[in-house]
C-alpha cells in the first residue's frame, strides 16, 4: 500500500523535547514528505538532511504547517507553547483555522479538553495520539498508534500518523492517552506483582532458574510495550484521582519506589 497523499497539508510540522521528536520527523521525511522540525531546549539536535528542515522556532512551523505533531509530556510546557505568555504569542495562536495539533504527550481527558477550549476558538483542532512500541518502532514505521478526537480532525491526523505504523481510533478526545495510560497501569501492576512474586519465591528457596521457568508462560516477563511506562502509569493514577476512583496499586508502587530510593541514599 502506497503512502497517503499529504500534499494538501503543506509541510508536516514536528515539535519535541526528547528522542521521539527527531525519530518522528525522520520517519515522515523518509516517506517523502517535506518535514519541519523544532526541538525545544535540551532536545536532540537534528541536522538538515533527509528532507528534514530545522525550523528556528515553533512559530515558523505554525506559519507553514496545517498539521503539527507535538511530543511534549509536561502539560505546562505544552500549554505555554500553544497559548504563549506575556512576551510572545503562542504557537497555537499562529496556526491557520482548520489546522490540527496532534498531542503525543501524556494528559488527562480534562487537560486535553482545556487545551481544545483554548485553541478551538481559533478553529484549530486538537487530537490526542499515543505511540506504543518505543522510539525505534516509531522511527521504522512499525509503531501502534492510538488516536482520539473529533472525527474530522482525526481523519487528517490519521493520514500522517499512518506513516509511523498502524493506527487505531479510540473515540473522543482524551481516549487515546487514557487507553495508553490503562495499558501502563496494567504493565505497572504486572511489574509490581512480579517483584513481589520473585521476593516470595526467593524466601521459599526457589532458584532464579525455577522462578523464570515458573513465570515464563505469563506476560510478566515481557518487555513493557507501552511508551514511557512510568509516565503512563502516573497518568493512569492522575486520571483515577481526577475521577475519584481508586488507583491503589499505582500509589503503592510509587510509595515503594520512593521508599527504596530513600533507603539507598
Amino acid at each position: 500500500m502506497g503512502n497517503p497523499d499529504l500534499s494538501y497539508l503543506k509541510p508536516v510540522g514536528v515539535i519535541g523535547n526528547d528522542d521521539y521528536g527527531p525519530a518522528i520527523a525522520r520517519r515522515i521525511a523518509a516517506c517523502g514528505y517535506r518535514t519541519l522540525y523544532t526541538g525545544l531546549s535540551g532536545s536532540p539536535v537534528v541536522a538538515r538532511g533527509e528532507r528534514i528542515e530545522p525550523a528556528p522556532t515553533p512559530t515558523d512551523i505554525a506559519a507553514e504547517c496545517a498539521i503539527a505533531l507535538v511530543a511534549i509530556d509536561d502539560t505546562e510546557t505544552l500549554r505555554e507553547l500553544l497559548v504563549g505568555n506575556n512576551d510572545r504569542m503562542g504557537f497555537g495562536a499562529e496556526m491557520e483555522p482548520g489546522s490540527v495539533v496532534v498531542d503525543l504527550g501524556a494528559r488527562t481527558p480534562r487537560e486535553l479538553q482545556a487545551l481544545l477550549g483554548l485553541l478551538g476558538t481559533r478553529g484549530v483542532a486538537v487530537v490526542d495520539g499515543a505511540l506504543i512500541g518505543g522510539v525505534d518502532a516509531a522511527g521504522e514505521g512499525r509503531a501502534k498508534i492510538f488516536v482520539g478526537g473529533y472525527p474530522d480532525a482525526v481523519d487528517v491526523a490519521e493520514k500522517v500518523l499512518a506513516l509511523l505504523g498502524s493506527v487505531e481510533r479510540t473515540g473522543p478526545l482524551g481516549s487515546a492517552h487514557a487507553v495508553a495510560a490503562l495499558m501502563g497501569y496494567v504493565e505497572a501492576a504486572h511489574a509490581v506483582a512480579r517483584e513481589e512474586a520473585i521476593a516470595l519465591g526467593n524466601a521459599c528457596g526457589l532458584t532464579p532458574a525455577v522462578l523464570t521457568r515458573m513465570l515464563s508462560d505469563t506476560s510478566l516477563l515481557r518487555e513493557p510495550n507501552v511508551t514511557w511506562l512510568s509516565q503512563r502509569a502516573e497518568l493512569a493514577r492522575r486520571i483515577a484521582h481526577d475521577r475519584g476512583l481508586s488507583a491503589d496499586i499505582i500509589d503503592l508502587a510509587s510509595e515503594k519506589r520512593a521508599r527504596q530510593k530513600s533507603e539507598n541514599r
